[in-house]
């Protein structure tokens, strides 16, 4: 199974902070990205889904689009 963009990004985002962990705060922010990376990665839909029930869904829904544009 081959990786998307953005599963490749969120590994190399959280091997990164793994291999360094210089902030404790920093490093937790880091790995939340990561981890959200990997999991738009490998489900975008369910991720989108879920994004759209929070309270900010109009926003949400266009900020997936913009970070989907500047990630491809």
């Amino acid at each position: 199974m081959a990786m998307s963009n953005r599963t490749k990004i969120g590994v190399v985002l959280a091997v990164g902070v793994l291999a360094g962990l210089s902030s404790g705060l920093l490093s937790l922010l880091l790995l939340a990205v990561a981890g959200f990376l990997i999991a738009w990665g490998q489900n975008p839909k369910a991720v989108e889904d879920f994004f759209e029930t929070l309270p900010f869904r109009d926003y949400s829904s266009k900020a997936f689009s913009r970070l989907n544009s500047i990630l491809s």
